[in-house]
């Protein structure tokens, strides 16, 4: 569904990524794992289309997405929940979500879309007249997670939801993560909790300093001395 070719990407002349290759099929959840300032992010950024690889493709179905505006990106399927959840603080609850649907495949849709939210995340709709900058954490997570899912994405990419989080909301916002996905929606999950996003996952990778170091079934790197080491604390 994913295809990453040979991915070079750069902040001006500082290198970020090399030859990142990696895919992503329909239906599955992988996880992209490594420390802070590996590139995960960049990555994210640079399917996005915020970034453009200096060299490599990047293909979406046999769509090539690396020569396409952010803006359009989201036209073809894909959503992005940053790190950070980036919100309109000063938009209520359902002014933030009904800006994830405004594109034209999207809004005819939306307040179907939105009851299926609530439906997920039944505290956003007690919430929808609330501004989202008065919201918890946690809420402030599954409204960014909510918002991304208006525009009926077929791949959707988060990057660290749980972070600073409370461990039972963590919980929830994997157990909705698991959810979306066997509704048929392809999840690539960044997540500093490895076991978390092992144990949801089906296949990792894992990225050292700008470039895949390991890849391979979520079992798999569970299982594997290095990973258990480096990221599980084992």
């Amino acid at each position: 569904m994913l295809k990453l070719r040979d991915l070079d990407v750069f902040y001006g002349d500082a290198q970020a990524l090399w030859d990142v290759t990696m895919e992503v099929h329909k239906g599955e959840i992988v996880t992209l794992l490594g420390s802070n300032g590996a590139g995960k992010t960049t990555t994210l950024k640079t399917i996005s289309g915020l970034l453009h690889p200096r060299k490599g493709e990047i293909f979406l179905d046999h769509i090539r997405l690396d020569k396409i505006e952010p803006s359009n990106i989201i036209k073809y399927g894909i959503a992005h929940v940053p790190e950070g959840r980036r919100l309109f603080p000063n938009m209520t609850v359902m002014e933030n979500l009904l800006i994830g649907a405004f594109h034209a495949g999207a809004w005819g849709s939306r307040f179907d879309t939105i009851q299926g939210i609530y439906t997920l995340f039944p505290i956003l709709a007690e919430r929808k007249k609330q501004l989202a900058g008065t919201l918890s954490g946690g809420e402030q997570q599954m409204l960014a997670i909510g918002r991304a899912l208006m525009s009926e994405p077929t791949l959707l990419m988060l990057d660290e939801p749980s972070l600073g989080l409370a461990p039972k909301v963590v919980e929830t916002i994997f157990q909705v993560i698991s959810d979306i996905n066997k509704k048929g929606t392809t999840i690539l999950l960044i997540e500093q909790n490895a076991h978390l996003s092992l144990q949801v996952a089906h296949r990792g990778y894992v990225m050292e300093t700008g470039r895949i170091s390991l890849e391979g079934k979520a079992s798999e790197l569970m299982a594997d001395e290095y990973v258990k080491k480096a990221y599980l604390g084992m």
